[in-house]
């Protein structure tokens, strides 16, 4: 008979869902605004008859399938089906729930293959669902709750199919879901396993398994419970912010909801059984902490609720007659474990930054503040029932297991008279007690400092690591079978190629430089032109390598700067616009370091060495500490430098900046010597004069893009003026380049003469 009118109320409950999930989307609104209120709805209904009586569960009882089972100790897989459909339909809700607010397509998969089928399973299997809960007395329709099992029932089907028969989403996974799918499933159901499924369905353990004084067991249970972070530290690591919170968010509410089954709704009513110990307070703290996001809420529990859980897995306060695999034991660790781990877990994934020492302070600020209202409430309610001793503070607990010493302390009381009510406080125990715990807090910190700098090396080391062999494995297929040192494209003769080079910063949209290519051969002074922030430096920065490439390519000398950075670098010269120098050597030591660096020779060196020393008057200044040198002078050791090792590409970045005009003369005849001898010569200049005078090319940068590439012979040939040339193209409004056409001899802008323009 109920299962006949379970049917019925379930089939109409559904219907009528869908019918208001449809009607609302005929209306034109967002299904959501139905469908999200519903899923509260069955979050909690779930709640109120989880709660009711929480403990009073059938299968709380039950003990390797075949003792004390609702439905007899002969009927194994009866009581087996029974326990694994109140588990799963647990998960089942959760995921339902869950897929109303977050769109990851993982969980609305679960949502509909896993969850929708646990639900038709519980249907078709009502009499077992409901007597597996609530025992064979309660499994009548004068029970309130199974009327609340048909309306859950009737919500997790309703929910996830209304997504696919009325709002048409395709949910079929691929290939790679599939396996996601299958990979995740298992986590999201094992996490919010209830208590009592080990002893139900495997029984007692052997009785001299103890998890507790430190045993060979509690110590296996103690080491392998590092195992569990790592795995999902490793799961996780990837992935993005909101997709980690959202995962652990699903964890630390299911592991709640396991350590909410011994907590009656009705027995919150009573002070005394509040979720006032550490660890409790954690379960509670965790998911609160990562849904809103409170920073200075978590590192109380980070440095006081981990510590406390350590402790409490160390010397654990159940009784020593509970089984290894009872329901208590197990609720016992599901109360501690997740509150030593977590915290530790969400730092470690970046869901909240590392603290540092003001956080440390606040967390002692927070636990005095508990401290101090766990004394008085202990003290206060103490009246009423002698069993209160939140934190352990008002019992030998602690001490027992310390010694006779520590027993002493709790000799000494201070008693105060409320009304009718006595207060009694033990000054010593309770100070010692307060000032120990502040101090091990105090050296968790230094763990955590330790445990940062440490896994931080380890997983530079990975990352290095797994660069490298991308690296190498990028190098393998871009050279072939040519050998590192081979040019990539042709010979190493002098050239400098920029082939749709592109550069942004970040995550910042727009591009800095913006697919912008050159060409540049041996025997040219190539002059770059360009307003303030238009992209000239980092250009340059690229070339050299200071700075990573976006997209597109950059060659020197055939090499390729970003596959073959130590080759391209060794066949260039910089002169950049900011030096830096090792100001405590002297001009010929810092020199001579660059040599060798270049690995020169030490004929050729000193004679380089003494020609510039002498072009650039630096005779007497030269053996000195480059720290008393002049702006000018530190220019001229720079460019050297530069020009120590006769780069075939030599770059200039505003390279005459602070140089007095004899120097500024030296620099140009360096300039037009080396690009005689076949070399490239690059650089950057806001001094039109100077580019004019001594450039054979020269291009104009504006806002990331190349809008002009001319010779100076060709602007000369029309009658162009450099000057009004560059500032006729900086204040255009234009976006075409320009470039030199040798074919036809003529420079076009979209087809009209840059003369006739001009």
């Amino acid at each position: 008979m109920i299962e006949f009118i379970s049917f019925a109320v379930v089939a109409v409950l559904t219907a009528m869902m869908l019918l208001g999930v449809y009607f609302v989307k005929k209306k034109g609104y967002d299904p959501s605004r139905f469908t999200r209120p519903a899923a509260i709805v069955l979050f909690a209904l779930m709640c109120i008859r989880y709660l009711w009586n929480a403990h009073s569960i059938a299968l709380f009882v039950v003990r390797g399938l075949n003792m004390y089972s609702p439905f007899g100790d002969s009927a194994l897989f009866t009581t087996l089906v029974a326990i694994l459909l109140v588990w799963f339909s647990y998960a089942a809700m959760f995921a339902v729930v869950f897929s109303e607010f977050y769109s990851y397509r993982s969980l609305r998969h679960i949502a509909t293959f896993f969850s929708v089928p646990v639900f038709l399973f519980a249907l078709a299997l009502f009499k077992i669902y409901g007597v597996g809960t609530y025992g064979v007395e309660g499994y009548t329709l004068s029970n309130i709750r199974i009327w609340g099992m048909m309306l859950e029932i009737a919500l997790g089907i309703a929910l996830p199919m209304s997504r696919v028969i009325v709002c048409r989403e395709t949910l079929l996974p691929t290939k790679s879901e599939t396996k996601s799918f299958l990979a995740i499933l298992p986590f999201a159901v094992l996490v919010i396993m209830p208590c009592y499924v080990p002893q139900a369905i495997l029984g007692f353990a052997d009785a001299s398994v103890k998890v507790e004084d430190l045993t060979e067991v509690h110590r296996f249970v103690i080491y392998g419970s590092v195992i569990i972070p790592f795995i999902i530290f490793h799961a996780l690591k990837n992935k993005s912010e909101e997709v980690k919170r959202f995962v652990m968010i699903y964890m630390s509410l299911a592991l709640l909801w396991s350590y909410m089954a011994y907590r009656d709704l009705t027995s919150w009513l009573i002070p005394t059984n509040l979720p006032l110990h550490l660890c409790n307070t954690a379960m509670f703290i965790i998911p609160i902490c990562l849904a809103f996001k409170l920073d200075k809420v978590f590192y109380f529990t980070l440095f006081i609720n981990v510590l406390g859980a350590f402790f409490a897995m160390i010397l654990p306060n159940t009784s020593s007659s509970v089984n290894a695999l009872g329901a208590i034991r197990i609720h016992f660790w599901i109360n501690h474990y997740p509150a030593f781990f977590m915290p530790i877990l969400l730092i470690a994934l970046k869901l909240f930054k590392r603290p540092k020492f003001k956080e440390w302070l606040y967390s002692q600020a927070a636990f005095a503040i508990y401290f101090v209202a766990m004394l008085i409430f202990n003290a206060w309610f103490t009246n009423y029932d002698s069993g209160v001793d939140f934190f352990f503070l008002n019992s030998d607990f602690i001490v027992d297991k310390l010694g006779e010493w520590a027993r002493r302390t709790r000799d000494f009381t201070v008693t105060f008279n409320v009304k009718d009510l006595t207060l009694t406080f033990y000054p010593v125990y309770q100070t010692l007690f307060y000032l120990v715990y502040v101090a091990i807090s105090a050296v968790m910190w230094f763990l955590y400092a330790l445990l940062f700098t440490t896994w931080d090396a380890a997983e530079d080391r990975r990352l290095k690591e797994r660069d490298y062999k991308d690296m190498k494995k990028k190098l393998k297929e871009f050279l072939g079978d040519r050998t590192i040192f081979e040019p990539a494209t042709g010979d190493d003769s002098p050239r400098l190629i920029l082939r749709e080079f592109s550069k942004k910063y970040g995550s910042n949209k727009h591009y800095s430089v913006d697919h912008a290519s050159l060409e540049v051969h041996g025997g040219e002074i190539f002059g770059f032109l360009g307003p303030n922030g238009a992209g000239k430096s980092t250009i340059i920065k690229s070339v050299v390598g200071i700075q990573t490439i976006t997209s597109g390519e950059i060659e020197i000398c055939g090499y390729n700067v970003e596959m073959q950075p130590v080759q391209a670098k060794l066949h260039t010269g910089f002169v950049p616009d900011h030096y830096a120098l090792y100001e405590n050597l002297t001009g010929r030591e810092y020199i001579n370091y660059i040599a060798d660096l270049f690995e020169v020779n030490r004929e050729y060196r000193d004679m380089i060495i003494e020609k510039y020393v002498e072009r650039f008057q630096l005779v007497g200044s030269f053996d000195n500490q480059m720290k008393t040198y002049s702006h000018g002078m530190k220019q001229k050791i720079t460019i050297m430098a530069a020009l120590v090792h006769n780069p075939a590409v030599w770059i200039l970045d505003e390279p005459l900046t602070g140089l007095d005009p004899t120097s500024i003369h030296e620099v140009k005849e360096c300039m037009k010597e080396h690009a005689a001898a076949g070399n490239v010569v690059f650089f950057s200049s806001h001094i039109i004069d100077v580019v004019e005078k001594i450039c054979d090319r020269i291009a104009i940068i504006k806002k990331g893009k190349i809008r002009a590439c001319v010779t100076l012979k060709e602007l000369e040939e029309k009658g162009i003026d450099l000057e009004q040339f560059y500032l006729d193209i900086i204040y255009s409004d234009d976006e075409p380049t320009l470039d030199s056409e040798d074919s036809e001899n003529d420079l076009s802008i979209s087809g009209e003469k840059v003369a006739d323009v001009i």
